[in-house]
């Protein structure tokens, strides 16, 4: 007896997403009391190796250069020494590989991983973070997925001035010229958020070196470059503040290691789920059908084999000769691992598409700026329940 076609669109929206597990990379290595990441990471990674030390709960001998994360690194508790001549072997085996956003390289592809099992939800509520994943890969009884920072209570309130009196201080950290990477840019609807926000809260923004027109939307704006905007007195600032609204980054990683009202605007769902964990509210400018439903993720040995080629013209030191299996060892650890690097690809490709057909739609557009901004204003005020988060919707 045959079964009649079911459209999609008349599938409930909390089952429509299919997806089983999720493949967490594990690329910090941490053992006894020694911790060994890659030599060299963005700020969003420091701060995941912090929140991971602090669950093993000892101190440790950490091999990192931290970079401008120094400070933060060193006035750790659980750092007992800050190794800064890393061996070149430490670690889990990683790979940075040239496929991510506008190249940018993808620092967790990694031939370790941690399959985290889900229940049917909401695809706005399939995240994790690197802190939960190798707190359950290392097997700690700690699983707390927020970063860990210490801001000494004895440091000099160095940014004290920029709290008001009259109005609760909303620390912003909205998009510029210099994060050009980003696939949602849209600074009209800055302009919208931070018009409604202004006569509730003192807003400072903070994280860029100019925000150009934008600064007349705010009532103040702390330059990156200024001698006060380090990351502890940002970390003493955040903590003291009525919440925080920004995009994704790592100053929105400091604001989840200091403050749990926060408001966080991704534009990728790929990166959402790796990055978000649990807490705060977010708005996803972006609703994949690949992600949604990946039995249309479905990829044959020539599809994987063409992105090969790819990476393989965009990475130096590749046996010229090696054959399928040594040329997808080198680059990725396997071909079980390439394969799920090309779907992530494909992921953020059909991202990039979904992005661009709601706004060169005007009905959709002004539909879907008018739900963000409603739901934003609403999670600034507190409003919300916890973990209500706003996605992007599928329009038939």
């Amino acid at each position: 007896m045959g079964s009649a076609a079911v459209d999609i669109h008349q599938i409930p929206y909390h089952l429509r997403n299919t997806v089983e597990f999720l493949d967490c990379p594990i690329y910090i290595g941490l053992e006894d009391d020694t911790c060994r990441p890659p030599s060299s990471l963005a700020l969003g990674d420091t701060l995941m190796v912090l929140g991971l030390l602090r669950n093993q709960g000892r101190p440790v001998r950490l091999f990192l250069q931290p970079g401008a994360a120094r400070e933060l690194v060193e006035s750790h508790p659980l750092v007992r020494e800050l190794v800064l001549e890393v061996e070149a072997d430490g670690g889990p085996g990683i790979q940075a590989l040239p496929v991510a956003r506008f190249g940018r390289a993808v620092t967790w592809v990694s031939a370790a991983s941690l399959r985290l099992p889900l229940g049917v939800r909401p695809v706005d509520q399939v995240r994790a973070n690197p802190i939960l994943a190798h707190s359950l890969h290392y097997g700690l009884e700690i699983t707390d997925d927020r970063p860990s920072v210490f801001v000494d209570p004895a440091r000099p309130a160095r940014l004290a001035g920029l709290l008001a009196r009259q109005r609760p201080t909303m620390v912003v950290y909205p998009l510029h010229a210099d994060r050009a990477d980003s696939l949602w840019q849209d600074r009209e609807w800055w302009v919208a958020l931070l018009r409604r926000l202004r006569p509730e809260f003192h807003l400072v923004a903070v994280g860029a070196p100019d925000y150009g027109e934008l600064t007349a939307e705010v009532d103040l704006c702390l330059p990156s470059d200024h001698p006060d905007s380090t990351l502890l007195d940002l970390a003493w600032l955040l903590a003291r503040a009525a919440g925080f609204v920004g995009r994704e980054g790592g100053l929105a990683h400091l604001a989840a290691a200091m403050n749990p009202r926060r408001l966080l605007i991704w534009d990728s769902m790929a990166s959402y789920r790796f990055w978000a964990g649990s807490g705060g509210h977010h708005l996803i400018f972006s609703n994949p059908y690949t992600f949604r439903y990946p039995q249309t993720c479905r990829l044959d040995r020539t599809q994987v084999q063409a992105m090969l080629d790819k990476l393989s013209a965009q990475t130096e030191g590749e046996p010229a000769s090696a054959n399928w299996e040594e040329r997808a060892r080198a680059l990725a650890g396997g071909e079980e691992q390439l394969t799920r690097m090309v779907l992530i690809w494909r992921e953020m490709e059909e991202e990039r598409l979904a992005m661009a057909a709601w706004r060169q739609d005007p009905e959709q557009r002004r539909r879907i700026n008018a739900q963000s901004l409603d739901f934003a204003q609403r999670a600034a005020r507190g409003m919300l329940a916890a973990g209500q988060n706003w996605v992007v919707p599928v329009f038939p």
